[in-house]
């Protein structure tokens, strides 16, 4: 992760005890976290690229997603992670090309577009597609590649047109979902359900720490790393605990299933945290760090558009 130096951290403490108004305060303390997120993305910084096919074991272990449908258009997701419970995800920190493919039936017998995107490290390798120019309430299927590894094929939808007669919706809210807590079955019979859009309405993870037996979960086939047993915090906290979450293969499915329009709650982030206010008693600009880490990780991890990534503790999740 990267973060504030320590004489920053104590300049913007010296700010808050000079009586710099509320306003003026977080707008320094914003400032310097966009900084500290700023460095090293694409733009200001590029990784070496590396060859796909070297890589060594299933890129994509997590899956993949598509979401934020329009009537011409729709976002496809993926995150290369051989290894999605360490750090780093088993990769180098180069970049990868990875081609995509979007047909009107599962066996891509008819392509109706095709492309190339980049995973970068600096955004933990994931890939987010627009894809445009497509016919309006029509159901398509795309799939990844990178290098000899081909992905899961998912499933997707466009939104009727905006001047359609509609006589029916079929949608499905979720929300909540705690790995600790136990089980996602539900998403197993989701994902079997003959739907247009899935709304997921926040607490996409918890930040709570995870032991390792998966908590509730009492899992007797594996033991999750130590790292997973603390409260996240930091990026690399929260870019492991998506990892976590989304190999789950109820999960999963779901996501290759149906389109997802997603939003946040306070979990993705703390616990009851309201704007640039935390739940404990820790410094503001601390907390916009953390909270400028957690919003990068969900940009990564979740089928949203490149406009929608943060800059620094602040995103807007709404297109207009």
């Amino acid at each position: 992760m990267t973060t504030v130096q320590p004489h920053h951290a104590a300049e913007l403490r010296a700010a808050a005890a000079h009586q710099l108004g509320r306003r003026s305060f977080l707008t320094v303390t914003s400032a310097a976290a966009a900084l500290a997120f700023s460095v090293g993305l694409p733009g200001t910084a590029h990784a070496a690229e590396a060859d796909a096919r070297r890589i060594g074991a299933d890129p994509f272990t997590l899956g993949v997603a598509s979401g934020d449908p329009g009537p011409s258009s729709v976002v496809l997701w993926t995150r290369l992670a051989p290894s999605p419970y360490e750090p780093g995800s088993g990769l180098p920190r180069a970049r990868f090309t990875v081609r995509w493919e979007l047909a009107h039936d599962a066996r891509f017998t008819r392509v109706v577009r095709r492309g190339g995107a980049t995973a970068h490290p600096e955004f933990d390798h994931s890939v987010h597609v627009d894809v445009t120019g497509l016919d309006a309430d029509r159901v398509y299927f795309y799939r990844f590649r990178a290098g000899e590894w081909i992905s899961p094929v998912g499933r997707t939808r466009t939104a009727p047109s905006r001047r359609a007669r509609i006589s029916e919706l079929r949608l499905a809210a979720v929300s909540c979902q705690a790995y600790h807590d136990g089980y996602f079955t539900a998403y197993r019979h989701l994902a079997d359900e003959d739907l247009d859009v899935v709304l997921h309405l926040g607490d996409y993870l918890y930040e709570y720490a995870v032991t390792a037996t998966g908590g509730a979960r009492n899992d007797t086939d594996r033991r999750l790393p130590a790292h997973y047993n603390r409260e996240t915090v930091t990026l690399e906290d929260y870019r492991l605990r998506y990892g976590l979450y989304k190999s789950d293969p109820d999960l999963m499915a779901a996501h290759a299933a149906h389109p997802f329009v997603v939003t946040w709650d306070d979990h993705e982030t703390e616990n009851n945290y309201a704007g640039g206010t935390p739940e404990n008693d820790v410094p503001p600009e601390e907390f916009l760090l953390r909270r400028a880490a957690a919003y990068r990780a969900y940009w990564e991890n979740q089928p949203l558009r490149t406009p929608q990534r943060p800059t620094g503790p602040d995103m807007r999740l709404h297109r207009r």
